[in-house]
């Protein structure tokens, strides 16, 4: 690719996002409705590496006109490669980010992950509940819901403990120290 082709992805990307957080951007962390809630991660999370995306974007575009005119004595294309993979990278890990969800039921609760298909787990088939340390989340603990073998991750950044009230099977938690990982 040359140069102006990758400087016109580092300026959409920023530009994509910013344009998603403005159209689809009310969601609120926590909703609660008769017959059930729905957690999302925070909009400050996800407003922040919007920002963050948007703020890299000019900074690329800033460094690569600097090389251009001779300021640095860098290859531009690439420095352009270096900035595009990383807003890739990092636009991706955002729409995951955004597409996160849970909704809990009386009897059930669904589950978005950030990859794949919808998953519905009903509160009487769980057989282990474990608190753990996620990568992505060091400071919060997360929480895997093991069902017939297959285990389901419920990231830390949302509210676990209002969707442990609402599962209410505490006799399958395991009484672990968390902190301990």
């Amino acid at each position: 690719m040359s140069a102006g082709q990758l400087a016109s992805i580092v300026a959409a990307i920023p530009l994509l996002t910013a344009l998603i957080e403005w159209l689809g951007g009310s969601d609120i962390s926590e909703r609660h409705h008769s017959h059930h809630d729905t957690y999302l991660v925070p909009r400050q999370f996800s407003v922040s590496l919007a920002l963050m995306m948007i703020f890299v974007g000019i900074f690329g575009l800033i460094v690569g006109w600097l090389c251009t005119i001779g300021v640095f004595s860098i290859d531009i294309v690439s420095l352009y490669t270096f900035f595009t993979v990383f807003l890739s990278v990092t636009f991706i890990m955002w729409l995951g980010i955004r597409r996160y969800r849970i909704v809990t039921f009386k009897d059930r609760l669904s589950v978005t992950p950030f990859l794949g298909p919808t998953r519905t787990i009903r509160y009487i088939d769980i057989d282990h509940l474990q608190w753990r340390h996620a990568f992505l989340s060091p400071s919060y603990p997360s929480l895997y819901i093991d069902v017939g073998g297959q285990s389901t991750f419920l990231w830390g950044t949302i509210d676990l403990e209002q969707v442990l009230l609402r599962i209410d099977r505490y006799d399958i938690l395991e009484r672990a120290d968390v902190w301990r990982g």
